[in-house]
């Protein structure tokens, strides 16, 4: 079974991590965000942080469906998306965050700024759709067990 309260903290704790980014002054060119290391690694952080928060989310709500154990923090996105909890193509940005989250945490020579900037500039969304498409299957769920009953 989902715990609703749990999913939704955690949910709220990935909003928390976006307006956090999104509070700080921003370097306004690439080469002022890859000069300031600060920001930076700030940023990578924050963004590692939410992305570990969708893996939970993604994780606990594999697990109240009785889906099959993913063998991957990506396989758990794509487990949604089999079944039907998750489009496809969510899916596929949601899993090429994860491969992101694992180039920050194993990466022994660093994370290309580039891509960080890209992901800071272009993708925080990505993350604002993950928080919509688990409320939105959250609340089908909800009525459809409402129906049921």
């Amino acid at each position: 079974m989902i715990d609703l309260k749990l999913t939704e903290r955690k949910l709220r704790k990935i909003e928390e991590f976006l307006r956090e980014i999104e509070a700080q002054k921003a370097p306004g060119s690439y080469e002022a965000f890859s000069g300031d290391v600060v920001f930076k690694r700030f940023v990578e952080r924050n963004i590692e942080l939410a992305i570990e928060k969708m893996i939970d989310v993604c994780r606990h709500v594999v697990s109240g469906l009785d889906l099959r154990e993913p063998e991957t923090y990506a396989e758990c996105f794509e487990i949604l998306s089999e079944s039907g909890a998750l489009a496809e193509k969510e899916a596929d940005i949601f899993k090429s965050m994860v491969r992101y989250r694992n180039m920050m945490i194993h990466s022994y020579d660093g994370v290309d700024d580039g891509v960080t900037y890209g992901v800071y500039q272009k993708h925080l969304d990505d993350f604002r759709l993950f928080i919509r498409a688990i409320r939105n299957f959250l609340a089908s769920e909800k009525a459809a067990v409402g129906s049921r009953a």
